[in-house]
């Protein structure tokens, strides 16, 4: 009876330990600089990137959101074969958002080409972009060809 009780409390020990790791947030940023470093680096608290081309719907997808608790990031160019989440996601976004140097004072215009050129996607057929900008101010960027 004994035997029974440690195996069965065994089991649900192992079972909410499993259950629990698989909860865990993939797309969180562990080596991520503090939110007031990445805003001043990069100009913005949040980035959400959707490009189509006319071969491939949903081409690249990036996203990167700075929040009290954690930064996360998402990485997806399906025309480079590449799907990343977390600090692999942020290792390739870095270097890019660091180029981008975006600010409230860019147009529409020059904010598309300059994120555009960036993800190499000057062919896109629908572009949109959400940023908010490290003083809270949001802003959406949309075009179609």
């Amino acid at each position: 009876m004994k035997i029974n009780k440690i195996t069965f409390y065994g089991t649900v020990l192992l079972s909410i330990s499993l259950i629990l790791g698989a909860c865990a947030d993939k797309e969180e940023v562990k080596d991520a600089p503090s939110g007031d470093e990445a805003e001043s680096k990069f100009g913005f608290r949040s980035f959400d990137l959707d490009i189509d081309t006319a071969d491939q719907n949903d081409a690249i997808d990036a996203s990167f959101d700075i929040d009290v608790s954690e930064t996360e990031a998402e990485y997806t160019n399906k025309l480079k074969d590449v799907k990343l989440s977390g600090d692999e996601a942020y290792k390739e976004l870095e270097p890019i958002f660091t180029e981008l140097a975006l600010t409230k004072d860019l147009t529409k215009e020059e904010i598309i080409e300059k994120v555009s050129k960036a993800f190499e996607a000057e062919d896109y057929t629908e572009f949109d972009l959400k940023v908010e900008f490290s003083d809270g101010d949001e802003q959406e960027f949309s075009d179609h060809k």
